[in-house]
């Protein structure tokens, strides 16, 4: 019962701490508005693998999250700071509710309420999760894959971790290879070190 009081008062806070403000600044970096621009040139050329952003750059970094972008503006009515900033703050909230899940099944439903309290008010954190790049995305997809990567080690690898293959998959589809490597890496070093592998 007190694990979905506190699941159920975590969603309040995070809708209520992340989406009514995301559209209350202008972009402010550069790196922001060139997000945007790509998911803006997706919907102008309805190219949605190789779009060229205003005429001479193709996209440097994989389409996950411009799609993301590009979908909810079609939904809201055009790219916008608000709709540009709304896959980072879905991808934070996720990842708050993922950990707070993961935690209250090996520790306690209080522990795990405060572990999603620190990482949704963590200063970083709260700056890549309300901002237009593709960090939190990444980030999201990379520590939801090990928490089902540490899962599987609890089955004794047994069976095929399919959500850690869609994590994975995700991860590398918003930033490249580092996506699955680094969490891949990470499981084996721990497996190695509990002499499991």
């Amino acid at each position: 019962m007190a694990k979905d009081k506190y699941f159920w008062l975590l969603i309040l806070i995070v809708c209520g701490y992340l989406f009514p403000f995301l559209g209350a600044t202008d972009f402010n970096t550069k790196g922001a508005s060139r997000e945007a621009i790509v998911a803006l040139s997706m919907l102008n050329q309805n190219n949605w693998i190789l779009p060229i952003n205003n005429g001479v750059d193709i996209a440097y970094k994989p389409p996950f999250y411009h799609w993301c972008v590009a979908l909810i503006s079609t939904l809201t009515g055009g790219v916008t700071e608000y709709a540009s900033r709304i896959p980072s703050a879905i991808a934070l909230a996720i990842m708050a509710l993922a950990g707070y899940v993961f935690f209250a099944r090996r520790a306690s439903a209080e522990v795990a309420f405060i572990m999603a309290l620190v990482t949704l008010t963590n200063f970083e954190v709260h700056r890549s999760g309300t901002g237009c790049r593709v960090d939190m995305m990444l980030s999201a997809f990379m520590v939801v894959a090990s928490y089902q990567l540490y899962q599987w080690s609890e089955k004794r690898l047994q069976g095929i971790p399919y959500m850690a293959i869609l994590c994975l998959s995700g991860a590398v589809l918003t930033k490249g290879p580092v996506g699955m490597v680094l969490p891949c890496l990470v499981t084996v070093v721990f497996l190695w070190i509990r002499s499991e592998i």
